[in-house]
């Protein structure tokens, strides 16, 4: 095998009929009579990195090589050959760029796509000197006056969603009718620099300056098809590991092709990071619920152990208190929100309440909740919490005597200017609230969550005629 199959191999996924036409390409360089007397290399993409590595080098003929090392299986590095990477991105030809050699020696490049069924595998690189050059180049033409023009031509739309002085804070270049960038602002600029180009980007073509691997002609037949009040053409695009918005006008007074740039990496990476954030919040939902389930099957265990009565009921509240933390867990870790609807969460909460014992099952549960009121996450399990103990006492004393199958409870939830009502009403017996134990831990339970908690209200009345437990609390409780 030979070298350059070996680099195909080591670095890259390209398969035997991509690495053919390499090769192809090769024979194609060194028969060419224009490149006899130049440096011409192939460079691929390395998988690993997303970086570029040298695979082919043909060595000028007549003349001294630019290079006193060897090239071939060295990495081409974005900061120093945009061109590559502008190419590679793009499927466009790069046409005299500046590029900075692996023996830190200033070049120019004319870098062209290799295509293998539609897809760029390489890029051919024709190198020459520019270090004789380079000071000329960078002075070629008074850009600074410039600067002043892009405002007045982009005024001329008069249809931006902001003021100039914030447009200004895009990438802004003008071409000319030919193609040729005549005008750009500091942004633009460092726009550039950052994504790895050297040099004065002034004078340059569109193709070379193209990030969304757009070409002059076919953006201008597009642009001059359209009246005014049809532009600006917008785009969104990645380039390489950056994020940009794209706009572009034609300027029909001056004949001048504008493009703003917005980049948006930095709000992509947010935005990427808050998913991340809320996989992850889901995923230790999921935990925290399989964690619980864990633990109300080893309550479970001991419950069938125990022999008394009030030992085993006790037990069974406890349970009934973790499933209902466990059902608003496992709802949550189904969103990718931070809020959740009080609708599905007590629907579910109902559900899991009725599967515990034949008691819970014999009960009529109605529930009226606004399906518009959502709440965060530390609201829904209290409310969880305070719903499961009132069910539970409804099934322990408003209806003795076997009488549960004969009882109706109605849950409803009401919003008003933010305030959260919830209403549970049963048809029992009722209790005297004077003579209630004062250590009764499930009303200690309701009355500590909805007030410290909830920062919430509670009233409670109870007659012969069954019992009605009423809180509200504002919907933006900050804990």
């Amino acid at each position: 095998m030979s070298e350059f199959e070996e680099l195909c191999q080591q670095y890259t996924n390209l398969d035997q009929s991509d690495v053919a036409t390499l090769l192809a390409e090769t024979k194609e360089i060194e028969q060419t009579p224009a490149y006899r007397n130049s440096d011409v290399f192939i460079d691929v993409r390395n998988q690993y990195n997303n970086q570029a590595v040298v695979i082919y080098h043909k060595l000028p003929v007549d003349v001294p090589s630019l290079y006193h090392r060897k090239v071939t299986g060295k990495e081409a590095l974005r900061t120093n050959e945009p061109g590559v990477f502008h190419t590679l991105e793009t499927k466009l030809a790069s046409m005299d760029l500046l590029a900075e050699t692996q023996e830190q020696r200033l070049i120019r490049q004319r870098i062209f796509p290799i295509m293998h069924e539609k897809k760029t595998i390489g890029v051919t690189i024709v190198e020459s000197d520019a270090s004789h050059d380079v000071l000329d180049d960078f002075q070629s033409e008074d850009t600074q006056s410039r600067y002043s023009d892009v405002s007045a031509t982009i005024k001329m739309f008069g249809r931006l969603d902001t003021t100039i002085t914030d447009q200004l804070a895009d990438a802004i270049l003008g071409f000319d009718h030919t193609g040729r960038l005549v005008l750009a602002n500091h942004t633009a600029l460092a726009l550039y620099k950052k994504v790895g180009y050297i040099g004065n980007i002034i004078g340059l073509d569109y193709e070379n300056l193209s990030l969304d691997g757009s070409r002059f002609k076919d953006v201008l037949t597009q642009l001059q098809g359209l009246s005014e009040e049809e532009q600006p053409i917008t785009f969104d695009f990645n380039y390489l590991n950056y994020f940009f918005s794209e706009r572009k006008f034609w300027n029909e007074s001056n004949q001048q092709l504008v493009v703003l740039i917005q980049d948006k990496t930095d709000v992509k990476a947010k935005e990427a990071e808050i998913i991340s954030k809320s996989v992850a919040i889901r995923e230790i939902n999921h935990r925290v619920k399989n964690n619980l389930q864990s633990v109300i099957s080893l309550l479970r265990i001991q419950q069938r152990r125990l022999e008394g009565d009030e030992a085993k009921k006790a037990l069974n509240e406890s349970i009934s208190r973790i499933m209902a933390i466990s059902s608003t867990y496992e709802l949550m870790s189904k969103q990718l929100g931070d809020h959740t609807s009080l609708q599905s969460a007590l629907h579910l909460l109902i559900s899991h309440f009725k599967q515990l014992n034949d008691d819970n099952q014999e009960l009529d549960v109605q529930l009226q909740i606004d399906p518009r009121i959502t709440v965060d996450s530390e609201q829904v399990v209290t409310i969880s919490i305070i719903i499961n103990e009132l069910l539970q006492n409804v099934i322990s004393h408003a209806y003795p005597n076997g009488c549960v199958k004969c009882g109706h409870v109605a849950i409803t939830g009401t919003t008003n200017q933010e305030i959260i009502t919830l209403r549970v009403t049963d048809d029992g017996v009722g209790f005297d609230l004077n003579k209630t134990r004062a250590g009764s831990l499930g009303l200690t339970i309701i009355r500590s969550y909805v007030k410290d908690k909830l920062l919430g209200r509670l009233k409670i009345e109870s007659s012969a005629q069954g019992t009605d437990v009423c809180f509200s609390f504002d919907q933006k409780t900050q804990h």
